[in-house]
């Protein structure tokens, strides 16, 4: 009776883990985020400032991503606009990236929101450690003019 026990247990156990690793993998592949107005999955790049690419987080690799957020890896990069935004110097630094806030838009289960971490303390030219926006706005801003304009 013991065995029996301990069989069906492993039994539940395994097809428990079976279906987490299917189903949570098929979910992840139905999870998008915005980098302007294109839809993506899994982005190397996340674009602050779609007309003139001022901010971007860039050579992203993810480590995570799913119904949860999403986590990487990556380069915050800024143009200072000094003398101007033309001739303007870049600062790069390495950041953690972080996804999150899930909504449906258009259809589709989107990561709405970006945050971003200095891995070393660095201060950003904003004077924080940190940085964060919506990068949905910008597709939702395009698709309502394109209704209404």
């Amino acid at each position: 009776m013991k065995r029996t026990g301990l069989i069906a247990g492993l039994v539940i156990i395994a097809l428990t883990a079976g279906s987490v690793f299917i189903f949570g993998k098929s979910y992840a592949r139905d999870i998008y985020t915005y980098d302007c107005e294109t839809l993506e999955q899994r982005p190397e790049q996340l674009t602050k400032y779609c007309a003139d690419a001022g901010v971007v987080i860039r050579d992203i690799t993810w480590e995570s991503w799913g119904y949860n957020g999403a986590v990487g890896k990556g380069t915050y990069t800024e143009n200072l606009c000094e003398p101007n935004c033309a001739e303007g110097e870049y600062v790069d630094l390495p950041v953690d990236v972080y996804l999150n806030g899930i909504e449906t838009i258009e259809g589709k289960k989107v990561l709405r929101y970006v945050n971003a971490n200095t891995r070393n303390g660095e201060l950003l030219p904003n004077g924080d450690t940190y940085v964060g926006w919506d990068v949905a706005e910008f597709a939702i801003s395009m698709k309502e003019f394109e209704n209404n304009g």
